[in-house]
């Protein structure tokens, strides 16, 4: 079965199964770094909010073995839960006093992301942009996370700089950093397996306690300090994804020009392109006190 019979044979399947009036359109999203993925948009009767259901990434469980059947099953709950409906439809996201709790930041690459960045706030540090979004938990469907938009901006007739100020108060609050060294994570990993060497070149993990969207941990008022004490020197930031980083201490760094490559070629065969975060790796100085971007 090619994309097009199984997108249709869903979308078959959910006409005859979901309440008369629901409004099913395939649509394109753009997400991080400028990629665009297809969604079939879920609209019930009546309702503001029209959840998006990725298409591409179930076609891809499906070419991997999944059951058609157990997929669309899957996307059927997926579209027939009220929660996150229920947000938009009780006036939650209309009242930014309601909503100011759930303002939270995330990093994404600034130059990767021009034609998002003029439909959103942001703030620009160094090659990357502060970008802000709601982070709504427990819903039916776990954590949904909703990007604002500068409509919305205008809509709560407020500014960045306040969007700002409320996202550095919520984010360490909702989103508290964790720093592990790489055989901590990887012993994680592997349910506490033994066997697991100590790694030849120190490195630490430095993201979030739901390891989701950490990067932005970077942000967090004396973070890079406290992990320069932590490590006992300066040392490089390597940018693993947007979800995490990686800190490997300076005198264990005989060429950072090869950590620049090695960043580059995981991003180019190990990470998600709507997951990369940037190509350059940065040098936080113990002296200086400050994280630059390393040039080569």
């Amino acid at each position: 079965m090619n994309y097009e019979e199984f997108v249709g044979s869903v979308t078959g399947f959910l006409r005859e199964t979901l309440p008369c009036g629901t409004e099913l359109s395939r649509i394109l999203l753009e997400k991080n770094n400028g990629v665009i993925l297809e969604g079939l948009s879920v609209r019930r009767e009546g309702e503001r909010a029209a959840p998006a259901v990725y298409l591409e990434s179930y076609y891809q469980e499906y070419l991997s073995g999944s059951s058609l059947e157990q997929i669309k099953e899957t996307i059927l709950e997926c579209c027939e839960d009220n929660g996150f409906s229920d947000i938009f439809d009780n006036g939650f996201f209309m009242d930014y006093r309601k909503v100011r709790p759930t303002v939270v930041y995330k990093l994404i690459h600034y130059e990767k992301n021009q034609k998002l960045l003029k439909q959103i706030p942001h703030v620009p540090f160094l090659n990357l942009a502060v970008v802000f979004y709601c982070l709504l938990p427990d819903t039916p469907v776990g954590n949904a996370t909703v990007l604002i938009h500068n409509s919305h901006m205008e809509y709560w007739h407020i500014t960045c700089a306040e969007l700002y100020r409320d996202a550095r108060q919520n984010t360490p609050r909702l989103l508290p950093a964790e720093v592990k060294s790489m055989t901590e994570v990887l012993l994680e990993l592997s349910d506490g397996l033994d066997g697991q060497e100590e790694d030849s070149v120190p490195m630490y993990v430095l993201t979030n306690e739901r390891k989701s969207l950490g990067a932005a941990c970077i942000l967090y008022e004396n973070m890079l300090k406290h992990c320069a004490e932590w490590i006992g020197s300066s040392y490089y930031l390597l940018p693993s994804s947007i979800h995490e980083v990686i800190l490997v201490p300076e005198e264990a760094v005989p060429d950072k020009q090869e950590l620049m490559e090695m960043v580059r070629d995981i991003n180019r065969t190990q990470v998600m392109s709507t997951e990369v975060l940037s190509d350059e790796i940065y040098y936080y100085s113990v002296e200086r006190g400050r994280l630059g971007v390393v040039k080569e």
